[in-house]
């Protein structure tokens, strides 16, 4: 389940879309939403679910004057204030510029509550869309807050405009008091005084990285994302997105190069998924990956059945949710996912590989139970949310 922004109309309205642990959008029309915030804090957004003329159930403000969900998230991460009008955001990067953006999309998390007693929903907020009208970006809740809160920690190395500023926002924030247009008002005063702090910023953007860049803190390395499993129900690209961010973390050592010579000694150098051998060649490193089934990052499991060799393009389909290994019976078979065949064209796909193609025993390795696990694959499958194509 999401809260999603309705590009039609230029009102600025958000919905309430798909379903979680049971409960459906149209089941929650009347119904309250709180945000929980990673700091703790529980805040109502003042906003109830009505159905708009449409009968798609729609988010209203409760206040005199209309504060939707997406200024309320944004001003909270210090990001600039999105606009209502999607079809008068910029064009081209960076996606967040002070009314050049929208908010498009609030992931829900697996801790999101439903309290039937009282009809409110406590948000866990987990990833937010942002849209211009050619670019997108999104963004991790947890981890963007986390580089807030070190600006907080470290901003008496600030200067004395700029300190100000991120101390006001702090204390807002500290407060616990329902979002209103003071917060954006403030990151709106945060971006205008770095521009003389920061002679190359650019004006009116995010104004994080440029509070990082004064106080020399190094942004840690890694996902910055939430884990797969944690996105949230239906959210198959931002899971995808995760599970390749997870799978690129950076932080192994020798333990991984184990790894990924175990799995090319076990495959021979050859893609699992073409049957090409791109190793094994005096001098010349393989062109095969050593790719996980399951993120290390996350599960922590350098083993053979938790990886397979691939090329350099079936890694980068694997990674992307687009083409995944599926047992049928005893029989490995390569199967496109609903993400592949909905977003690419036929001819495009044919290069990638044939649906439900069964892959020659000896592509794989000649020990069985150094195979793909079945039991690893299936929880890609439910940390991904990936429906296979017909």
């Amino acid at each position: 389940m999401h809260i999603g922004f309705q590009r039609s109309g230029g009102r600025g309205e958000y919905e309430v879309v798909g379903s979680h642990t049971g409960y459906t959008a149209i089941g929650l029309e009347g119904w309250s939403f709180h945000l929980r915030w990673p700091d703790g804090i529980v805040r109502d957004t003042d906003l109830v679910l009505e159905p708009a003329d449409s009968g798609k159930p729609r988010l209203r403000s409760l206040r005199a004057q209309p504060f939707q969900i997406g200024r309320q998230v944004a001003s909270m991460l210090m990001l600039p204030d999105p606009r209502r009008e999607y079809a008068e955001t910029s064009r081209g990067l960076p996606v967040a510029r002070h009314k050049g953006y929208v908010l498009s999309r609030l992931g829900f998390g697996p801790d999101t509550e439903f309290t039937g007693f009282n009809d409110v929903v406590t948000i866990d907020p987990t990833f937010v869309d942002l849209d211009n009208l050619t670019d997108k970006t999104t963004i991790g809740v947890v981890h963007r807050w986390r580089r807030v809160e070190a600006v907080y920690a470290a901003m008496d190395s600030l200067p004395d405009n700029v300190r100000s500023i991120v101390s006001q926002h702090r204390n807002f924030m500290a407060s616990g008091d329902p979002i209103n247009t003071t917060l954006p008002g403030i990151v709106l005063s945060l971006e205008r005084a770095l521009v003389s702090a920061v002679p190359a910023w650019v004006a009116e953007t995010d104004p994080l990285p440029a509070l990082e860049h004064l106080l020399g803190i190094k942004l840690q390395t890694g996902p910055s994302l939430p884990p797969p499993d944690e996105i949230g129900e239906e959210e198959p690209v931002v899971s995808a997105r995760s599970a390749h961010e997870y799978r690129l973390a950076k932080i192994r050592g020798a333990s991984g190069r184990k790894f990924s010579s175990s799995i090319r000694a076990a495959y021979g150098n050859r893609c699992a998924f073409c049957g090409g051998v791109y190793g094994g060649v005096p001098a010349v490193r393989s062109g095969v990956d050593a790719a996980h089934i399951l993120a290390w990052s996350k599960y922590d499991l350098d083993v053979v059945p938790n990886g397979i060799s691939l090329c350099k393009l079936h890694h980068w389909a694997f990674d992307a949710a687009l083409l995944v290994p599926a047992y049928e019976g005893t029989a490995c078979t390569l199967r496109f996912t609903e993400l592949a065949t909905e977003n690419f064209a036929p001819d495009t796909l044919a290069k990638l590989g044939v649906h439900q193609f069964v892959v020659p025993d000896e592509w794989l390795p000649a020990d069985r139970s150094l195979w793909p696990s079945k039991k690893y694959l299936e929880r890609l499958y439910a940390d991904l949310a990936i429906e296979f194509a017909a």
